[in-house]
């Protein structure tokens, strides 16, 4: 299945092989940075790249895919998104054999893969979310509730999650799922974000979806806020609590947003940390 996409990066954690697919990438405006200092805005003016990555969890019996990029649905603005491509009809029989995907949130660079023309692109697979986060996104009052910038995203992202709803296992916090996977709720970028912990032997790793969006920011700088987190300081907290796990431990990581494929760890630098690939 590492066939998939050409761009990957691949870890071998124990009995677990993880393959980092990359979906292309997007240019965020600097706006959408808050609290910055002037050094620190001008480094991403007038737009950053950031990625757009997701993984493959392989076991001996099971096919994890979490999340699965944007699909077409974000190709207007972000043209360089959606190059996985799971529309795709040659990819139909690598589809059938995911067998559970886990949703980090429901934002629709991470769940516009999982279906086409109102239809599960992945009907055999067990989808895991957290249950706040499909509670908060699907509520009906939401869309007629939200300020008109924020509707169309609110809208997309409804009718992304309606061809799903049949498939879904909803956690409430922390969970095991077997095969050393464990999903851990690090809420502030969304409700119900969560988070991919990995367990075989005595190696660990941690997929951290939005906990990190701007590698050429937040690391060096936790504290810095992106203007889709629902809650700006819980996001903070989350990214320190991982940040300080993964340097204090040695933790190999990966997420979304970073602008490689390739895992990594991070060392204590000044007030932050630095980013340093495997």
């Amino acid at each position: 299945m590492r066939d998939i996409n050409e761009t990957s990066a691949t870890l071998a954690l124990g009995d677990l092989t993880i393959t980092s697919l990359s979906d292309g990438h997007l240019q965020i405006p600097s706006d959408y940075f808050l609290n910055t200092q002037p050094h620190e805005r001008e480094a991403v003016t007038p737009t950053t790249r950031i990625g757009a990555n997701t993984w493959l969890i392989e076991t001996k019996n099971r096919n994890v895919l979490v999340d699965a990029g944007s699909g077409s649905c974000l190709k207007e603005r972000f043209p360089e998104t959606g190059r996985l491509n799971w529309q795709d009809s040659d990819l139909e029989l690598k589809r059938s054999t995911i067998t559970d995907i886990v949703i980090t949130h429901m934002h629709a660079d991470h769940i516009g893969g999982l279906s086409a023309n109102g239809n599960s692109l992945f009907p055999n697979a067990e989808i895991h979310i957290q249950a706040r986060e499909w509670a908060f996104w699907t509520d009906p009052q939401l869309l007629s509730s939200a300020e008109d910038p924020q509707k169309p995203m609110i809208g997309l992202i409804q009718a992304l999650a309606e061809p799903l709803k049949n498939q879904l296992t909803q956690h409430s916090g922390d969970v095991d799922l077997g095969n050393g996977i464990g999903l851990l709720l690090a809420q502030g970028h969304t409700p119900g974000h969560q988070v991919v912990h990995l367990a075989s032997g005595r190696e660990d790793c941690l997929l951290l979806a939005d906990a990190v969006v701007s590698d050429k920011l937040q690391f060096s700088n936790p504290d810095i806020t992106y203007a889709l987190d629902s809650n700006p300081a819980d996001a903070v907290r989350t990214r320190r609590t991982l940040f300080d796990k993964i340097a204090s431990d040695r933790i190999t990581f990966g997420a979304t947003h970073v602008n490689t494929t390739a895992f990594a760890t991070l060392t204590r630098r000044e007030k932050g940390y630095a980013f340093e690939p495997l």
